[in-house]
């Protein structure tokens, strides 16, 4: 039962995030400042019709991360053509990954990471992300522990990525693929490296478990039990 929540979970977050992209917003990329030891870009936007702030906190030399590429914006992994072995690989080394969050951070609501893996498996640049409430809590927490944190996760490294290929995503129809462009330009053939989400809120209520690894037909078969079982409960209201 709790997968198939998941399952539903995460699908209506990905609707609630697509129609956040159609929402009046302002974004303002600040000047780098000292965030709890950790030298940072924070990136706010501002959404109009709720006043909500989200933020995004890059390292200050976060492009040069990336000028050693051709590829202007990252590949996607498609895990149905992966061996079972790496496929095992991969998500043992990101449940790895929790283990390394400092538990002042895990405490904090809300507060994702976008990890860079290049082709040799290497954590090489990292984004923070988070509500306007979890950001106003960094400066409180022990001394240099994003700083700590940071160093910790760009030691990471998964050699399964080596047996990976970087499927190259289309900048005219990926989602979101307006939000690569700005960052990293126009060109480029998305296959040296890649992003992995680390989801704070999906690790908190259901733990490691990741909907969109399940095979199609076991994916399709549980969504619609649960939709089932959700007509059936509205006929009996």
């Amino acid at each position: 039962m709790k997968k198939i929540i998941l399952t539903l979970s995460v699908c209506l977050s990905c609707i609630m995030i697509a129609n956040a992209r159609w929402y009046p917003h302002v974004v303002d990329t600040l000047p780098k400042r000292v965030v709890n030891g950790l030298e940072v870009i924070p990136v706010r936007t501002t959404y109009n019709n709720s006043g909500e702030i989200y933020w995004k906190l890059r390292i200050s030399d976060f492009e040069k991360c990336f000028q050693r590429f051709e590829s202007k914006y990252p590949g996607e992994i498609n895990y149905n053509l992966n061996s079972d072995e790496v496929n095992k690989a991969i998500s043992d080394w990101e449940d790895k990954l929790w283990e390394i969050y400092p538990p002042e951070i895990k405490a904090l609501k809300d507060f994702d990471l976008k990890l860079f893996v290049d082709k040799d498996g290497r954590v090489f640049a990292v984004e923070f992300s988070m509500p306007d409430e979890t950001f106003q809590k960094l400066e409180g927490l022990p001394e240099n522990t994003l700083k700590n944190f940071y160093r910790n996760l760009i030691r990471e490294e998964c050699k399964a990525f080596k047996e990976v290929d970087f499927h190259v995503l289309n900048p005219n129809y990926e989602f979101d693929s307006q939000k690569l462009l700005s960052v990293w330009g126009s060109s480029g053939s998305g296959n040296e490296y890649t992003t992995i989400f680390l989801n704070k809120f999906s690790y908190d209520v259901f733990g490691t478990f990741r909907p969109w690894r399940l095979p199609k037909d076991e994916f399709r078969r549980l969504l619609e039990k649960e939709e089932a079982k959700m007509k059936s409960r509205e006929k009996e209201q």
